[in-house]
C-alpha cells in the first residue's frame, strides 16, 4: 500500500482520469487538472512540474495523482474511480440509464476511444490499490490491530462515544437529503453505475450491524457477539427497543427504494423534480434516518456520554425536506 488510504472518496472530477463528453467542459477555475486525462497523456504538468505518467502504476496513482494540486475532487483511486472506469459517465441526468462504456474501451486489439492499453493499466492499478487499502483496513481491526486496540483499550466511555458518533453521523443521511433537495444526480452515491439504491441500503444495514453486534453472511449464516445494544438494555430497555425499531423501519424504507430500482426506476430517476412518487420514497427514507438519529441521541443520553457530536448540516435539519 502506497500513499493515503482511499476507499470511497467523492466528489470526483473524472476528466483527471479519462475522456469525457463535451458537456463536461474544458476547464475549471478550482481545478487545473480538470481535464488532465491521465489515460491519454504520458506527461502531466502539476504545479509547474512535469510528472512522468508513461507507466500507470499504483505508486503513480496514490502518490502523484490523487488530490494533485491540493484539489480534493482529483480523486484518482477508490471505488468511484474504478466505477467511472468501468461504466463511464452517466449522461442521462435524471432519466433512466447508467454509464455505457463499451468493453472495447479496454480491448487493445479492437480499441475504441484510443489508449485502451493505458486504460486497462489504470483499471488494474486502481483495483490493486483498492485491494491493498482494504487489506490495510482489515489489518487495523484484527486482534492486535491499531484500530481495535484503540477502541477496546483506554477510557471505555470515550471509546463508546466514538462508536456512537460514527453511527449517528452516518445515520444522519446528509447525502440523501442534499440530492433530493437539489434534484441532482451528481449528489447520488454511485452516479456512474446507478447502484446508489444498494449503497444506501447497506449503509443502513451496517448501522444496525454495529448496534446489534450481528452480521449476516452471504450464505445467510449469522455472526453474533456482545453489542452496544446490550449496554443500552442494561440502562434502559425501552430506549434499546426504540432504537431497534427505528433501525428496522429505516431498512424497510431503504428496501422500498431498492425494490423500485430493481423494477426499473433507479435512484437518480426517483430524485427528479417532477417525480412525485419517487421523491416520496426517498423522503420517507430520509425521514426514517432523521428519526433514527434522534433515537441514537437518546441512547447516548442513557449511557451518560457527553462527548458525542453527530455531524450534520443545520440548514438541512431545518429545511422543508424533513419538516
Amino acid at each position: 500500500m502506497t500513499g493515503k488510504v482511499i476507499v470511497n472518496a467523492w466528489p470526483l472530477d473524472e476528466g483527471l482520469i479519462d475522456y469525457t463528453a463535451a458537456s463536461y467542459g474544458e476547464e475549471s477555475e478550482e481545478n487545473p487538472s480538470y481535464t488532465a486525462n491521465v489515460v491519454a497523456n504520458k506527461n502531466l504538468t502539476v504545479g509547474g512540474k512535469t510528472v512522468d505518467a508513461s507507466q500507470i502504476t499504483k505508486q503513480l496513482i496514490a502518490e502523484n495523482l490523487h488530490e494533485i494540486n491540493g484539489v480534493e475532487s482529483n480523486v484518482a483511486t477508490g471505488y468511484h474511480a474504478i466505477e467511472f472506469l468501468l461504466w463511464g459517465q452517466d449522461l442521462n441526468g435524471t432519466d433512466g440509464g447508467a454509464g455505457k462504456r463499451p468493453a472495447s474501451d479496454f480491448d487493445a486489439k479492437n480499441c475504441t476511444a484510443g489508449n485502451c492499453d493505458r486504460r486497462a493499466a489504470y483499471l488494474k492499478a486502481a483495483t490493486d490499490l483498492l485491494v491493498d487499502d482494504l487489506q490495510w483496513m482489515v489489518n487495523q481491526w484484527v486482534k492486535g490491530g491499531v484500530a481495535r486496540e484503540a477502541i477496546t483499550n483506554g477510557n471505555q466511555q470515550e471509546n463508546l462515544a466514538t462508536i456512537f458518533t460514527g453511527m449517528g453521523s452516518l445515520s444522519y443521511g446528509e447525502r440523501m437529503k442534499l440530492g433530493l433537495l437539489l434534484h441532482d444526480p451528481e449528489e447520488e452515491h454511485d452516479c456512474f453505475s446507478d447502484n446508489t439504491h444498494w449503497s444506501h441500503y447497506y449503509d443502513a444495514v451496517g448501522i444496525r450491524n454495529v448496534y446489534t453486534g450481528s452480521y449476516k453472511h452471504i450464505d445467510d449464516s449469522m455472526v453474533n457477539g456482545p453489542s452496544i445494544s446490550d449496554l443500552v438494555v442494561a440502562k434502559d430497555k425501552a430506549a434499546d427497543q426504540d432504537l431497534r425499531k427505528h433501525l428496522d423501519v429505516t431498512i424497510a424504507k431503504m428496501r422500498i427504494i431498492v425494490d423500485a430500482a430493481n423494477s426499473g426506476e433507479v435512484y437518480d430517476q426517483m430524485i427528479a423534480e417532477a417525480n412525485v412518487s419517487g421523491n416520496a420514497k426517498v423522503k420517507a427514507a430520509v425521514d426514517a434516518l432523521v428519526a433514527q438519529t434522534r433515537s441514537i441521541e437518546r441512547a447516548v443520553v442513557v449511557k451518560g456520554l457527553d462527548s458525542v457530536a453527530i455531524e450534520g448540516s443545520d440548514s438541512l435539519v431545518t429545511s422543508e425536506l424533513i419538516n
